[in-house]
């Protein structure tokens, strides 16, 4: 079967460190994922993540492993499970999510790399909303790890 992969990346004004620290901790992550998460910080743990409006009753949940974890330059899950309304995704066991760490001049680029996903159009719904949800990702740990703006002149 033929795949693709789609990466994004964010270049954020912090170090490596500070910024893998950040991506594997829970509280950041339930937040800016908008779910229920539960996560083993060791190699073959466990990464589950469960989203929607209903604990009890998720909208797709996707139940990853640790492939490798190399702190605080990259972490790479292996998708076990995945599930939507529609029940489980035959292609599921298949994918993998890649999150490296690069340091830059002005700190650190993160890149994931979402891999895997079957070419075709039964796959081509679960292609763009990954697409809109890594994008959305990044997008909530730059607005997270932002720097606080300069305070106003004083008159």
């Amino acid at each position: 079967m033929s795949t693709r992969s789609q990466w994004h990346e964010i270049e954020l004004a912090v170090t490596p460190v500070a910024l893998f620290n950040f991506l594997i901790a829970m509280k950041p992550i339930r937040g800016r994922w908008g779910s229920v998460s539960a996560v083993a910080m060791d190699l073959d743990g466990v990464y589950l993540v469960a989203w929607g409006p209903r604990e009890n009753d998720p909208d797709f949940v996707a139940g990853t492993r640790m492939k490798s974890f190399e702190s605080p330059r990259r972490v790479l899950l292996a998708y076990d499970y995945c599930r939507g309304k529609s029940g489980a995704l035959p292609f599921g066991a298949g994918m993998s999510a890649e999150f490296t760490i690069q340091k830059t001049p002005a700190g650190a680029l993160l890149r994931v790399t979402h891999a895997g996903i079957p070419q075709g159009p039964e796959a081509d719904a679960y292609f763009q909303s990954a697409g809109e949800g890594w994008r959305s990702l990044l997008q909530g740990i730059g607005t997270l790890l932002a720097p606080p703006p300069p305070p106003p002149p004083r008159r």
